[in-house]
């Protein structure tokens, strides 16, 4: 009888386990590229699982009103059909695609859906993810919970963390993870992309990461098409000349591995 009580507190404190860190957390994304816009980035977490942070672009709304150029026929280049789309007013930002982001903090890897302007979708394979956090002695509230700072620097880029240990797990939005405690807020040093805690939920439903048959890229595989893609060459009514974009790779991803020195 004794080993049959033992047996069930063992069962129902694994489960109970497994509902404490099982959790839906949205965060509110603020994006300042030109357009200033904001969109839900929720992360799924389920325990001893990868966590997937999906990225629904019906989500996302227009802040601030910005006056797009007119663009003339020789600025025909991927990137600007994109911001020619985008200035429609009819334009629903429900015409791209979502974008999903699974890490596997015990591996270092990440494996994204993404995409190469409106509907080509590949499967990216990162695995080198390395972040060297520094904890400072900063601290404040989010949400009445007691945050501290922390600060990494990762492929070009200079980032800073508010981490709570009040929720003892070492992830975060995008691809960030490895703090004691779970990453409320974090954003690069220019505030071009925040992420800002806005709810915290139990996980009551599968995680979505819906991989279709998308072929399967590495990530220096995928940012070599993606430049090619927004670099090529724009159409003019004169077919013996070229133009080349003044594209310029933003991002939180500004130079990888390969591009050091």
């Amino acid at each position: 009888m004794k080993k049959i009580i033992l047996l069930l507190f063992m069962v129902c404190t694994q489960i109970i386990t497994a509902q404490t860190n099982n959790y839906k957390i949205t965060y509110k994304q603020f994006l300042s590229y030109g357009q200033k816009l904001q969109r839900d980035a929720v992360l799924y977490v389920k325990e001893n699982e990868p966590t997937v942070m999906h990225s629904p672009m019906a989500s996302t709304v227009e802040l601030e009103k910005v006056e797009v150029p007119k663009i003339n026929e020789k600025d025909y280049a991927p990137g600007a059909v994109i911001m020619r789309i985008t200035s429609n007013e009819k334009f629903s930002y429900s015409a791209f695609p979502d974008t999903y982001i699974k890490v596997d903090q015990q591996s270092n890897k990440n494996t994204a859906i993404d995409y190469i302007g409106l509907k080509r979708g590949f499967i990216v394979i990162d695995d080198n993810l390395k972040y060297n956090w520094k904890i400072t002695s900063e601290t404040k509230k989010i949400q009445n919970y007691a945050c501290y700072k922390a600060t990494t620097s990762f492929r070009g880029n200079n980032f800073e963390a508010w981490f709570t240990p009040d929720i003892p797990l070492n992830i975060g939005p995008w691809k960030w993870y490895g703090l004691p405690g779970l990453i409320l807020e974090a954003y690069d040093v220019e505030k071009k992309n925040v992420f800002l805690l806005e709810k915290i939920e139990k996980l009551t439903q599968e995680i979505p990461f819906p991989i279709k048959d998308f072929k399967e890229l590495s990530l220096k595989e995928y940012i070599i098409q993606q430049d090619d893609f927004f670099t090529a060459p724009v159409l003019t009514t004169d077919r013996n000349v070229q133009t080349t974009t003044n594209y310029k790779r933003g991002g939180l991803e500004k130079i990888f591995e390969w591009e050091e020195k």
